[in-house]
């Protein structure tokens, strides 16, 4: 049986006061692990932190992007505040429970600052990485396109409803392998001012196959599918068969 490795996390972020992460002890009760996992900021933190989770090297851990920035480019001219323009955080889910900071080493802060309002993710060149777009402040936004290097597996789906709803909002899929079980939900919204990919995105690590895929509807119907290989998009309509498929590049 696997480890269920996601929706099992929930970060808190504050305005000029300490992040907060919740992990989810599955009974009821949630644990605050910021300090110790790496994750979390005192009180004299960055502001305007909007974030997202996404497992952008796809190895089955979900890691935590954070856009960050102050309110007016007033307060630049102040003393001992924050800056207007802040830097990107990037944590990534070291699977012990633990995260690093490498948005430098991601060169996410490579070129200009802004400040930051919001984090949408997504594949947007279809080749199975997680990529990112953040909206910025009186500014254009900024696209970053994922170009990590290994040898990970993963998998995208579309849902498309027909006694549900076309977009399948609150339809759930469940990822099984021998490793590990991963869940997650289409969503209708997310950060502010942005809305991530409709399509569930999972990173599979050394797993070429999932043992099994369950689709769960907002209609009550439940899919059941068996040995599905990886690296592939893959588009379910509600009650049919897998109808389509789009086998990602090898990278």
């Amino acid at each position: 049986m696997g480890r269920l490795r996601r929706r099992r996390l929930a970060y808190v972020t504050n305005d000029y006061g300490p992040t907060y992460l919740y992990h989810n002890r599955q009974n009821g009760t949630f644990e605050e692990v910021g300090g110790p996992s790496g994750t979390g900021l005192g009180p004299n933190g960055q502001v305007l932190r909007k974030h997202g989770f996404g497992d952008f090297d796809n190895d089955g851990w979900l890691n935590i992007l954070v856009a960050n920035g102050n309110f007016s480019s007033l307060l630049d001219t102040l003393p001992k505040q924050h800056r207007f323009a802040e830097p990107i955080q990037l944590f990534r889910n070291r699977g012990n429970r633990t995260f690093e900071e490498m948005a430098d080493v991601a060169r996410l802060n490579a070129g200009r600052l802004y400040s930051r309002r919001g984090t949408a993710f997504g594949d947007i060149n279809n080749d199975g990485r997680l990529d990112a777009v953040v909206f910025n402040a009186g500014a254009p936004p900024s696209v970053f396109l994922n170009e990590t290097k290994n040898a990970n597996h993963r998998v995208l789906f579309r849902l498309i409803g027909t006694k549900s709803n076309r977009s399948a909002v609150g339809a759930r899929v469940r990822v099984s392998t021998p490793k590990l079980t991963q869940i997650d939900e289409v969503h209708a919204g997310g950060s502010y001012n942005s809305t991530s990919d409709t399509r569930l995105h999972f990173g599979l690590g050394s797993e070429p196959t999932m043992n099994k895929i369950e689709v769960f509807w907002p209609s009550g119907l439940r899919q059941e599918f068996h040995d599905i290989p990886a690296d592939a998009i893959y588009e379910i309509k509600e009650g049919e068969p897998i109808r389509k498929t789009t086998r990602l590049p090898v990278l």
